[in-house]
């Protein structure tokens, strides 16, 4: 904001492009017999070229509905890439862990949250529970998420990056793939809804 350079101004300009294209598009919510909550959680590690912080991406599912979501960039540089996701697993589990206390409450009965991390690193150290010199600089956000996998109120998969939809919070993906994720969002034109008799079916959520 204070040395604004022409590749801002770029940047500025793309947005509005892309604001302007997508004025007519909203959140696609349908009713579901089944409850089943989802996380899906990312990272584009020191992606931003004017201080090399890292963005985290996450949404939340409560399928077939996307619920929550959320992308921000980190507060300090991180220096792993492992650390700095494992900071936005945290973060998912937190939400997913609110949400799973809510159903509770309404007794509404739902199966094992899952949360889908393409980074095997993390994925392993949320199920090993030896403790490593390296990771003490994120050991709050390690135990928090061991903790509630060891008592099973959660599990943490692997997800190939290709299949990874909270990508589109993160990184800049191809035309096709953004086509691809924004559908899996539930994002939908209003020009493809029926409004009578509902909402016509447009969008899928793979699982």
């Amino acid at each position: 904001m204070h040395r604004p350079q022409e590749h801002h101004w770029s940047a500025v300009k793309r947005i509005l492009r892309y604001l302007q294209g997508s004025i007519t598009y909203g959140l696609h919510i349908k009713p579901s017999q089944q409850l089943l909550i989802m996380g899906f959680c990312d990272l584009d590690w020191g992606s931003d070229p004017d201080d090399r912080k890292s963005t985290i991406g996450y949404c939340v599912y409560l399928v077939p509905n996307l619920v929550s979501w959320s992308s921000r960039k980190q507060v300090v540089v991180s220096r792993s890439s492992t650390g700095a996701e494992y900071r936005g697993l945290a973060a998912v589990a937190a939400d997913i862990l609110w949400l799973q206390n809510l159903l509770r409450e309404l007794c509404v009965p739902v199966a094992l949250p899952r949360i889908y991390c393409d980074n095997l690193g993390v994925v392993h150290l949320a199920a090993n529970p030896i403790m490593h010199s390296r990771t003490k600089h994120f050991e709050l956000d390690l135990h928090f998420v061991r903790d509630k996998v060891l008592s099973r109120e959660l599990v943490v998969v692997h997800l190939p990056a290709e299949f990874q939809v909270v990508d589109i919070l993160t990184k800049v993906d191809s035309n096709p793939q953004f086509i691809i994720f924004r559908s899996n969002l539930k994002v939908a034109s209003t020009s493809t809804m029926s409004l009578k008799g509902g909402v016509k079916e447009t969008c899928q959520v793979d699982s």
